[in-house]
């Protein structure tokens, strides 16, 4: 059971995290329908807090907490009053900043400029007092730095904040977000061959979907620094695969109006429900045509074509262009069986779906 102290703190800290989900999840909402929103943002903390009413200790809660707050700032306000009793309080400090943060973005993309400045000095307050009773924590360092950055004028991480992402990354070298700004900071100093560094240091340890993104921002720090851009990604073996002929009748294909792409594929043949874990589009192909599907042609990195023994392999002009598009007229090829790692030529032929 939480304490009497604890016990309010729990209510209004899960009150304005419900608050601040919603507000997050439904922007359209809170932008074109804000009092739709209320309504159901009231509901759902009042909720929480009658299953809290219900099963935990009615008698510790305060009078002035016992009605769950229905905005982000009554929340917030809340969260204030309720820190001015525990001010020791490591996690009410960290919410009330993030809380605080939240609300100067809104405030800022409504153009409600006075009041998004007025959010950004709470929440860089909320983060200060947080830093004082937690001073060794990285990941509390990084989002110090961000609220600072964000209360800047100019949008710069300035030398406090800058301290505080080098504090970070001298206790966690790789920290994702910490080297992410800390590449921000030195580029907004002029100094790009640092960015690059920094950038360059998170590469390895970010997604696919994001390296992406994150090279050509690299690539311009490098050129603006006088250095060149990075080796390209090597191209990753492909491994086993499948060798393919697809054939048609000519006198087919020229009922096939421009723009038909062509479709190969192979999918489980355990389980011919599931996907194709390799897939690849040809427009404007020339019969008879070969080709190999490898793990090149895979269409997500955690199902490759090489993890299969046996495939079945398929090809179809789709003239609505979706591999699945499947309808009257199309031209197909009947499945085909086949091993992969096969070095034999798997034969496909294309015939009209009656």
């Amino acid at each position: 059971m939480l304490s009497h102290a604890e016990t309010p703190m729990f209510l209004i800290g899960a009150s304005a995290l419900v608050v601040l989900s919603l507000a997050f999840v439904l922007p359209t909402l809170w932008r074109e329908a804000r009092v739709a929103a209320l309504v159901m943002l009231a509901g759902i903390p009042l909720s929480a807090g009658g299953l809290y009413l219900a099963f935990g200790q009615p008698d510790a809660l305060d009078p002035r907490n016992r009605v769950a707050p229905t905005t982000i700032e009554e929340a917030a306000r809340q969260l204030e009053r309720q820190l001015a009793d525990e001010p020791d309080s490591l996690e009410g400090w960290i919410l009330l900043g993030r809380t605080r943060k939240s609300l100067g973005r809104r405030a800022e993309v409504d153009g409600r400029a006075a009041e998004a400045s007025a959010a950004f000095t709470a929440a860089n307050a909320a983060f200060s007092k947080a830093l004082s009773l937690a001073p060794e924590n990285p990941d509390l360092q990084v989002e110090a730095a961000e609220a600072l950055s964000l209360g800047h004028p100019e949008r710069r991480f300035d030398t406090e904040a800058t301290a505080l992402l080098d504090a970070a990354l001298r206790m966690r070298p790789n920290h994702q977000r910490g080297l992410w700004f800390r590449g921000v900071a030195a580029l907004q100093a002029g100094d790009a061959a640092a960015a690059a560094g920094h950038w360059e240091t998170l590469l390895p340890s970010v997604d696919a979907e994001t390296a992406a993104a994150l090279r050509p921002q690299i690539d311009r720090a490098r050129a603006d620094a006088g250095l060149p851009p990075l080796p390209g990604v090597p191209v990753a073996a492909e491994g086993p695969g499948v060798n393919v002929r697809i054939e048609a009748d000519p006198a087919v294909l020229a009922a096939l109006p421009a723009g038909a792409v062509l479709f190969v594929s192979a999918r489980d043949a355990a389980n011919r429900e599931a996907p194709p874990v390799a897939a690849r589009r040809i427009p404007s192909p020339v019969f008879p045509l070969e080709l190999r599907l490898s793990d090149a042609d895979s269409l997500m990195p955690t199902a490759r074509l090489s993890s299969l023994a046996r495939v079945e392999v398929s090809a179809r002009f789709v003239l609505a262009g979706a591999v699945d598009g499947a309808g009257r007229g199309d031209l197909q090829a009947a499945p085909v069986a086949a091993e992969v790692g096969q070095e034999a030529i798997v034969p496909l032929v294309l015939t009209p779906e009656p």
